[in-house]
């Protein structure tokens, strides 16, 4: 939600993809306060499309644990699991005409896309 307010400026469209039950869809829209369209894909279908990682290792493997004990040294604190707990995600910006104009594939727990990254994309979809 950090850039929703530029997505909006720009007309860009903030969709995601979850893996969960529509249960867990509506505790997540209510616990970030989201507002964009959600989908849920519990057969994990668009992942595989995206070819999205998924592992055991790439959620709780040596990197992702000490990124894990970085961020609850900062406050955060891990909520309640939904969905497949294997599977990374990503960010994908998609323009007109369907050209994939960004692309981050997460790598393991805890690996995000730099957003002014995803901010320079979406600028371009205009």
């Amino acid at each position: 939600m950090d850039i929703k307010e530029e997505l909006d400026a720009m007309k860009v469209a903030l969709v995601s993809i979850g893996s969960g039950t529509p249960e867990d869809g509506r505790y997540f829209v209510e616990k970030f306060s989201y507002h964009g369209e959600m989908y849920l894909d519990p057969e994990l279908n668009a992942y595989k499309v995206f070819n999205l990682k998924r592992g055991f290792w790439r959620t709780l493997g040596p990197s992702p644990l000490v990124r894990g004990f970085k961020a609850i040294k900062q406050g955060f604190r891990q909520g309640r699991s939904a969905g497949d707990l294997w599977q990374q995600g990503g960010i994908f910006v998609i323009g007109p005409g369907n050209r994939l104009l960004f692309e981050h594939i997460n790598s393991m727990a805890g690996d995000e896309a730099d957003l002014n990254d995803v901010l320079r994309a979406a600028a371009r979809t205009s």
